[in-house]
């Protein structure tokens, strides 16, 4: 593994096809890949006659908000990682493809509950930001689970590195106050 200037790691994938090697930035961020907005940009509060005023989910404070960030994406950092291990190990791209359809689930619910979470006001634009880069990601994910070819499942592992969000993850944990991203 290669440290990288944002302070994430780069990993070489082989085992793909003789000399095909990419490299894997890790975010430790997700989305499911379907556009919606975050749960604090919802409508106004309403009421109807059956059920009274109704109000606004309460953000959670900055310190549960950290807790609930680092418990969210820990599935996801860990299914990426044992993608990135098999990679590394040189597995064959037939065995990665169970794996990249593990990263694209972890990713998928990932983004559900990060969606689900009411942030604190600081952290929302952070994590509207990486919603969009995972959001992109995940399709790809989604795509080397269903690849037929060594040749697809490169095609679209180097999109989804493409969208890493590993800026838009930095700036979460900065907002949350947590250190960078490690490895478990």
């Amino acid at each position: 593994m290669t440290p990288t200037r944002a302070g994430h790691r780069s990993v070489v994938l082989g085992g793909l096809t003789g000399g095909l090697a990419v490299a894997l930035l890790v975010a430790g961020c997700g989305g499911d890949g379907t556009p919606a907005g975050p749960s604090w940009v919802a409508a106004a509060p309403s009421a109807t006659p059956e059920s009274g005023p109704t109000s606004a989910p309460v953000a959670l404070s900055l310190g549960r908000a950290r807790a609930r960030y680092l418990e969210i994406v820990r599935p996801y950092n860990t299914a990426l990682e044992a993608f990135e291990s098999a990679a590394q190990a040189g597995r064959a791209w037939t065995a990665l493809r169970p794996l990249a359809a593990k990263v694209a689930a972890a990713n998928r619910t990932h983004g559900r509950a990060l969606r689900d979470t009411t942030w604190p006001a600081r952290v929302r634009e952070p994590v509207t930001a990486l919603l969009r880069e995972t959001d992109a990601a995940q399709r790809e994910w989604e795509r080397a689970a269903r690849a037929e070819t060594a040749a697809e499942l490169l095609d679209a592992v180097n999109a989804a590195i493409r969208h890493s969000g590993a800026k838009q993850a930095g700036a979460v944990r900065s907002a949350l106050g947590l250190a960078a991203y490690t490895e478990s």
